[in-house]
């Protein structure tokens, strides 16, 4: 469902946005150098994300879906790797493949939490999905602001965070120019995890979800 609240905005295409998101990273890390993503000619392997130097202390992992990098399965690897807790904070979220591997998270003994959009939330098929999670006991928050919850991140364990244009939809997978990142440093997935809490704690921007 589109919203007015954002129909003004120019639209930044995928890789700009990834080239946006790493610069801020090494911005963020304050002297903890991550390497340029290595050489792979015009994205020549389709199956292949572009990936940073494995030997480094931080990976980044970027996936192009309409270029045959599946950001699906990559998101369902986090949300399996997690052990102790994932948060999650999605604008749109009507993948049910997604919901099922969530579902299964919280009955292997995972704290759950998820954070959306609250106009997104009154969608048909948005609803189906929070409606899943919400009858496998996991809590659901929405914005309450003025604004919209615009994020698409995963966090797992603090240790690995994702995030980019990729909203949890068949349409990000398959139809959409889209980017997904993945973050595999415990620092930055740490700073994340601060702002989800932060949100989550928010008692006079954030509500709990009820249909």
């Amino acid at each position: 469902m589109n919203t007015g609240k954002h129909t003004t905005r120019r639209r930044t295409s995928p890789a700009t946005m990834a080239m946006v998101i790493i610069i801020a990273l090494f911005s963020y890390t304050a002297g903890t150098r991550f390497p340029a993503a290595q050489e792979t000619g015009a994205l020549s392997s389709a199956a292949s994300p572009i990936q940073s130097d494995s030997s480094q202390a931080g990976r980044i992992c970027c996936f192009f879906p309409r270029d045959g990098q599946k950001a699906q399965n990559e998101l369902i690897r986090v949300i399996q790797s997690a052990d102790k807790n994932l948060d999650i904070a999605i604008y749109s979220f009507t993948d049910q493949s997604v919901a099922e591997e969530i579902v299964k998270a919280k009955k292997r003994g995972v704290s759950v939490r998820l954070i959306s959009d609250r106009e997104q939330s009154d969608g048909k098929y948005q609803k189906s999905v929070l409606e899943k999670l919400t009858q496998a006991g996991i809590p659901i928050r929405t914005d309450s602001h003025a604004g919209i919850m615009h994020l698409k991140v995963t966090i797992a364990d603090s240790k690995i965070a994702t995030t980019g244009s990729y909203n949890y939809t068949k349409s990000a997978e398959q139809k959409n120019d889209e980017v997904f990142v993945t973050l595999n440093d415990p620092k930055i997935a740490s700073g994340f995890e601060k702002e989800f809490n932060r949100m989550w704690n928010d008692q006079d921007n954030f509500a709990d979800y009820r249909q």
